[in-house]
């Protein structure tokens, strides 16, 4: 195990609560034990935690496995951490299938950054995604029983009748179409287009936004791709944007480029020449998209 460092120890769980660090506090939280709350309002993309592993770990499943989080990129893009850390800290972060928050491995800085996906007021619950979101919700709660030992009943599994059909039904087509676009799988330009302005409605009715860069990032392939570089500044600037406030700004980095000059893009201009549509186009509410 690799000692990366850490603050000081938490105090012992106790009925009263006590503060994490500046702005959050550990607090019982009803039906789960104890949480982390706001103390203070957050900001969308802004960090609420970051924080030293006391040690590191191999992510071959052990028990253990449960208590840690992942040292490196580890998600659905293929990616998966060699390394997962105990953080003292961010272990108290409760799950939820509609997080609030997102954790992201800096690995110049070694730190786990938690950042808050949205606007937070202070008193809400800060929540983690444990497990797969882009699924029904019985696939979800069967994960969380057989990975973590208990039945998840967040504000999306809480959900019954209709909503929770129809709330099952979009989760399974972002799926979908999330890892159709992630192997490339876009079709015709236009049909790509709107499937990521369809992916990215969803997406704001689910309350998912950790997923909209990628769907912003087939929006500008599609169209650097035709060459209509307008459009792709624009599906840049919306990735860069919404990639900041999940990844940081390291991590959208190479967004400000492409914002600057799409034609710089490896694939720009290689399916010829056509004008598309940026994402705010009035013709994705004409065809009933956005």
């Amino acid at each position: 195990m690799d000692t990366l460092g850490a603050s000081s120890s938490p105090p012992a769980p106790t009925a009263e609560p006590w503060e994490l660090t500046d702005g959050l506090a550990v607090e019982a939280i009803p039906g789960k034990g104890q949480g982390v709350r706001a103390r203070r309002p957050f900001a969308r993309g802004e960090t609420v935690l970051a924080e030293a592993a006391l040690f590191t770990q191999s992510l071959r499943r052990t028990n253990a496995s449960t208590n840690v989080l992942p040292c490196g990129g580890n998600d659905a893009h293929g990616h998966v951490a060699a390394r997962g850390g105990l953080f003292l800290r961010g272990a108290r972060f409760n799950s939820s299938c509609v997080p609030n928050v997102n954790n992201h491995w800096d690995a110049a800085r070694g730190l786990l950054v938690f950042r808050a996906l949205r606007d937070i007021a202070p008193g809400e619950e800060l929540c983690l995604a444990y497990g797969r979101l882009l699924a029904t919700r019985a696939a979800r709660r069967a994960e969380m029983r057989a990975k973590f030992g208990f039945e998840c009943a967040c504000e999306a599994c809480a959900l019954t009748g209709r909503a929770l059909a129809e709330s099952d039904a979009r989760r399974e087509s972002l799926g979908s179409m999330y890892a159709a676009h992630l192997q490339g799988a876009y079709g015709d330009p236009m049909d790509g287009l709107g499937e990521a302005v369809l992916a990215v409605r969803m997406l704001r009715e689910e309350q998912l936004p950790v997923y909209a860069s990628s769907f912003y990032y087939s929006g500008f392939h599609c169209c650097a791709a035709v060459a209509d570089y307008r459009s792709a500044k624009a599906w840049a600037a919306k990735a860069f944007d919404a990639s900041r406030a999940a990844f940081g700004a390291d991590h959208a980095s190479r967004w400000k480029r492409l914002v600057s000059d799409p034609s710089s893009y490896a694939a720009a201009g290689s399916l010829g020449k056509r004008t598309l549509a940026g994402p705010d186009s009035p013709l994705w509410a004409v065809l009933g998209l956005s």
